[in-house]
């Protein structure tokens, strides 16, 4: 009887160390694979909720509706590759400046070399998309304008990170003319 005993002593002993080992190899890849679907878990989530609150969701690529940021479809990658930092992208609803994008960065940082900064947003290829800074109060400084090299993609350089709005439409340009109006009536008043 001691040698069934031993012998099943050694056999669960045998088993617990295969179930160790097959359990510390399955958590492993989890991490691995983990790391690799967070961003689509967090698409994934977020739609769900939205969902539940009543905010229909199209499955459109360039996720961002009127006021809700559905998910940060920003890139920002430089000759070292791809910058670890976080971004909104809030489709600003304004009737006079259609097609318009608040970019937000969480931490704002002058980089030491150039960077491409990509951004989903509703556009056609070849669209032209005028980057700003400044807001609408205080006016806008043109940064730069670009044509959409892709369907719902935008792509700008910059060696700084700071908050940018995007537009289709010529919002700089907009408000001179504007300004202009205004000056040549209070002039004639």
């Amino acid at each position: 009887m001691t040698k069934a005993r031993k012998a099943a002593i050694a056999g669960l002993v045998t088993l617990l160390l295969v179930t160790i080992v097959f359990t510390g190899f399955a958590v492993y890849s989890d991490r691995n694979s983990t790391t690799k679907h967070d961003g689509e878990t967090y698409n994934a989530v977020t739609e769900m909720l939205l969902g539940m609150v009543g905010v229909d969701v199209d499955g459109n690529d360039a996720d961002v509706l009127a006021g809700k940021r559905l998910s940060q479809k920003l890139t920002v990658t430089t000759d070292d590759g791809v910058l670890v930092t976080g971004g909104t992208v809030t489709k600003i609803q304004d009737d006079f400046y259609p097609g318009t994008y608040k970019i937000t960065f969480s931490k704002k940082a002058i980089l030491t070399s150039k960077a491409v900064v990509e951004v989903s947003m509703d556009v056609k290829k070849g669209d032209d998309v005028y980057i700003l800074i400044g807001d609408k109060d205080s006016g806008y400084t043109e940064y730069a304008c670009v044509k959409a090299g892709e369907d719902n993609l935008v792509s700008f350089d910059t060696n700084v990170l700071q908050d940018y709005t995007l537009s289709k439409t010529d919002i700089k340009s907009a408000q001179e003319a504007m300004a202009d109006i205004i000056s040549t009536t209070n002039s004639t008043n």
